[in-house]
């Protein structure tokens, strides 16, 4: 899904909840502002795949939140 579309008409200061997981507005952004488009989770690992044109990575809940 992209992160876009999930932040959409939200505020910094709100969190948005994925798969079960609240993660802030502000760090997705800091993600996008990275280059990173799109997220995927996988509830089994609780880890978030991230990935954009030039950029890839797997991120942990509390990596995410670090990034707020």
């Amino acid at each position: 899904m992209k992160i876009e579309e999930l932040i959409s008409g939200k505020n910094d200061r709100q969190n948005i909840e994925l798969a079960g997981v609240s993660l802030p507005i502000a760090a997705l952004r800091r993600f996008m502002d990275d280059g990173y488009t799109h997220v995927k989770p996988y509830r089994t690992e609780k880890t978030f795949s991230m990935w954009g044109k030039t950029c890839t990575g797997c991120f942990t809940q509390e990596e995410i939140v670090k990034r707020s």
